[in-house]
């Protein structure tokens, strides 16, 4: 915590007065990476990416995590620590996973109103396994320094989900 004061151009006392504890200070970390990457898929100025858009604005998400090793590294390892339900921080994974979970519902009814995915997608499952796809991708690519593009693979499976529930899918969105 001390060389993060450093950095940050403050003291010790300074930080801890607004983050006493380290798991503190990650958690704060951790919802601010949440608000910038939303921000990116926002873009300033435009409206949320709607429908399939928003997914694809997923796979441009995780492009740009592979620009980004630290946050993504300590993503991984505060989110390993606050499984256990007595962390700090477990309340900020278990919100990150339903808010993330609710804005990948929310674009895939959009579809569904769109007519760009059959009523017959499991949205909610859907949902889930995108952002296990997105924390695993993590995972492999941080353990293993040959790991190909994890964007790729995200996309990959993105793609699978539009051609298996999809509806006009050939169509721009």
């Amino acid at each position: 915590m001390s060389a993060i004061a450093r950095g940050c151009g403050m003291s010790l006392s300074g930080l801890v007065h607004y983050f006493p504890t380290k798991d503190l200070l990650l958690q704060a970390t951790m919802e601010r990476r949440d608000d910038v990457d939303q921000a990116r898929i926002a873009q300033p100025g435009k409206a949320r990416p709607r429908g399939w858009a928003y997914l694809e604005s997923l796979v441009e998400l995780v492009r740009l995590n592979q620009q980004q090793e630290g946050i993504v590294r300590l993503f991984t390892t505060v989110a390993a620590e606050a499984v256990d339900p007595n962390h700090p921080a477990n309340a900020w994974l278990r919100s990150h996973h339903q808010s993330s979970a609710q804005r990948i519902r929310q674009a895939l009814v959009e579809a569904m109103e769109d007519g760009t995915l059959g009523g017959d997608a499991p949205v909610d499952s859907i949902a889930r396994s995108l952002i296990a796809a997105m924390d695993g991708l993590q995972i492999q690519w941080l353990s293993d320094p040959d790991y190909p593009d994890m964007a790729e693979d995200f996309e990959m499976l993105v793609s699978t989900i539009r051609h298996q529930w999809g509806l006009g899918h050939a169509q721009e969105d």
